[in-house]
């Protein structure tokens, strides 16, 4: 009988804690088949990562036994998971920029001849590797000059290079287009038939339905049930995860007013990235109280030059912004946020919080100075105490305590104490970008509700997103860009994933049939 590729056996791992410590993964079971492609799901905070980096040898388990292929395994660190045919891609690429494809791939196992690197036998190899899989890369290329696309096919080939044959990939597609979603599954299953193992965290339903042999679902640090995909559809497999019934469909929404006021105007906007090159280039839109406008593009197109210009963050080089029936356009981001524009950012620990500080501090950060929290004097400390609990309660923070630091939460609820600080703050406008990534189905479908809300009571929000599903769900109108420029505007109810993701990669697709 052939052993498996992985079997882990009454895996406990926990972590220390300010006021209790933190049961991370409780007496795990997991066993993964050679050859097959095997996806584990689970809210925020069910252990997913946390044992998929037991396996790569990033933690070390308390208790519990690991075999790869029979053998028992011990994994001491990321190396000793390498040397046994362990690779991991992790959410965020470990690539270096100003480096070739090529030089990405065998940093660190270059091959050398007369002690200089072998780069025509990298070639060959990366080629052959790309060929088998059709993953299509040019070695000599720059990483900075890439797609997100081609980086996450870097990932790939650099794993199994380095002779990967269980292959760990943590939210893989988070910032792929539809396209390229399809693509990478297509050669992940390409591997698979060939005898490699796969193992992927996901967050999307649709993904597990598509991809998956076999589907373990964690709840609270342990296996819920390991399961065939056909035994799921995603209803049943989300109630699995959360213990709730769900049923996704379009949110609802009310009828706009017939003449809403234009409370966001961007005029022939145009800024440059950090580089000092053009990211952004005669962007003009605007933006109605009541109304979700989205603007969805793939990852780098200008997106997050777009928010920062508009937040006061970014220098602008050319054209206006309107906010709140003022000119904003110069303005710091201080002045802009007084007039009750809210901002949700992409990276919830580089921008979105301090990381080091309590979950209280985080939450009235933006907000201590303004009443009923305090003035630009003193902070009212009683007050700001009712007003954290209360948010709180109202988000669902899974939190021991409000003076825990923000770093201790899972990264969910991270993301629902930020949304709920922002929203506060958002009296006018709000600008959400990403506000779903990385999170699992119910903290999303509660910051939904969230933003259905404030839209409802006549807030402008300004969704930035690349999860299609989540423009499809939310917004009023859709705007795409590529490469900096606004490229279409659409309706939700008048286009399909796929065309979206075709005008995402630049692609012109059909007009609105309404």
């Amino acid at each position: 009988m052939t052993p498996p590729a992985v079997e882990m056996r009454q895996i406990t791992k926990t972590f220390p804690g300010l006021y209790r410590s933190v049961v991370a993964n409780k007496d795990v079971d997991l066993r993964v088949e050679q050859g097959e492609f095997h996806v584990i799901v689970g809210e925020n905070g069910a252990g997913k990562t946390t044992l998929m980096n037991l396996l790569y040898g990033l933690l070390h388990p308390d208790q519990g036994e690991i075999l790869l292929f029979g053998q028992r395994a011990n994994i001491t660190s990321p190396k000793a998971a390498i040397d046994l045919g362990v690779g991991m891609i992790h959410q965020h690429f470990m690539l270096v920029p100003s480096f070739t494809v090529g030089e990405n791939i065998v940093l660190g196992s270059e091959p050398t001849r007369a002690t200089l690197v072998d780069y025509a036998s990298v070639r060959r190899r990366i080629r052959q590797l790309s060929e088998e899989l059709k993953l299509e890369v040019d070695p000599d290329a720059r990483i900075d000059t890439t797609t997100v696309g081609v980086q996450q096919r870097v990932e790939i080939l650099k794993a199994l290079y380095r002779g990967a044959r269980i292959l760990i990939l943590d939210e893989p597609t988070a910032v792929l287009t539809p396209q390229e979603s399809e693509t990478l599954f297509v050669a992940l299953k390409r591997l698979c038939a060939n005898g490699s193992t796969v193992i992927m965290i996901t967050h999307k339903m649709a993904e597990v339905m598509a991809a998956a042999d076999r589907v373990t679902v964690m709840r609270d640090g342990s296996v819920v049930g390991c399961f065939e995909r056909h035994e799921l559809d995603e209803n049943v497999l989300a109630e699995k995860m959360t213990g709730r019934a769900w049923n996704q469909v379009r949110l609802p929404r009310q009828a706009a007013p017939p003449d809403p006021p234009t409370v966001l105007q961007v005029e022939h906007l145009a800024c440059m990235d950090d580089r000092g090159l053009p990211a952004v280039h005669d962007v003009s839109f605007e933006l109605h109280a009541g109304e979700i406008l989205a603007i969805a593009g793939v990852a780098h197109n200008g997106q997050e030059e777009l928010a920062e210009a508009i937040m006061g963050q970014r220098t602008v080089t050319a054209g206006q912004v309107h906010f709140a029936g003022q000119e904003v356009t110069h303005q710091p981001v201080s002045k802009i946020r007084s007039l009750g524009l809210g901002h949700i950012p992409d990276d919830r620990y580089g921008e979105g919080c301090a990381r080091q500080a309590s979950v209280a501090r985080n939450m009235i950060m933006a907000a201590h100075n303004h009443p009923p929290l305090g003035n630009a004097v003193w902070i009212k400390v009683r007050q700001a105490g009712q007003w954290v609990r209360q948010q709180i309660r109202d988000y669902e923070v899974k939190v021991d305590h409000p003076d825990m630091p923000i770093l201790s939460l899972s990264g969910g609820n991270v993301q629902k104490a930020i949304v709920a600080r922002e929203i506060a703050m958002a009296t006018h406008c709000l600008i959400a970008e990403q506000p779903s990534r990385g999170i699992d189905i119910g903290a999303a479908e509660s910051i939904y509700t969230r933003l259905r809300d404030l839209r409802d009571q006549g807030v402008a929000v300004l969704l930035i997103s690349m999860d299609l599903t989540e423009v499809l769900r939310l917004s009023d109108r859709i705007l795409v860009i590529f490469n900096g420029r606004i490229v279409g505007e659409r309706s939700p109810e008048h286009i399909t994933q796929g065309d979206l993701g075709l005008l995402m990669a630049g692609v012109s697709g059909p007009k609105d049939e309404g």
